[in-house]
């Protein structure tokens, strides 16, 4: 007997596959959406199964609060290939050609615009700490997944109370 499918949010920072986890969701039958507006996130939680990224994070303890049963996802990966990837990520455009409700996103989640090495590793260890607080009393309700070491579907369904599938894990956008 399989539970209810309850809402799936996923709160990893940029670059530690959140992208692949969404896929994932989808695979597994959630309506999911990778990177949802800052301003629409209440609002799409409402109408999808399933949120993850960065605007997500936002607004962790509003959606906590709200679907007292969802679920909550923390996308880690191995610090030196992530401050790596996001140097390259954060390289690709100008902050002029950002749309600005993305900067406003990075500046909740990260305080900043650019890129800036040691501040980003300290916002990290910050966030994991953050949402491993908020959970630390409620067992089941966080999952830890490091997609980018290898981690995936035999973590994430029995988390979900979703049969397994018998394929590879999505390893999307990787880099």
């Amino acid at each position: 007997m399989s539970m209810a499918k309850a809402k799936v949010f996923g709160v990893g920072l940029s670059r530690t596959g959140t992208v692949s986890l969404t896929t994932a969701l989808k695979r597994l039958g959630y309506r999911a959406r990778h990177y949802p507006n800052l301003f629409q996130v209440i609002e799409l939680s409402k109408k999808l199964d399933a949120l993850t990224d960065t605007p997500v994070i936002v607004y962790m303890e509003t959606l906590d609060r709200l679907w007292p049963d969802a679920r909550f996802v923390l996308t880690v990966r191995e610090e030196e290939t992530w401050i790596a990837s996001l140097r390259r990520h954060y390289a690709k455009k100008p902050v002029s050609r950002i749309m600005k409700w993305k900067l406003w996103n990075r500046r909740c989640v990260y305080g900043m615009n650019g890129f800036d090495e040691a501040h980003f590793r300290q916002v990290r260890v910050a966030h994991e700490a953050r949402v491993r607080a908020l959970f630390e009393d409620r067992p089941g309700k966080l999952l830890e997944l490091d997609v980018c070491g290898g981690e995936g579907y035999e973590l994430l369904c029995p988390f979900l109370g979703r049969p397994a599938i018998d394929e590879a894990f999505p390893h999307q956008n990787r880099g």
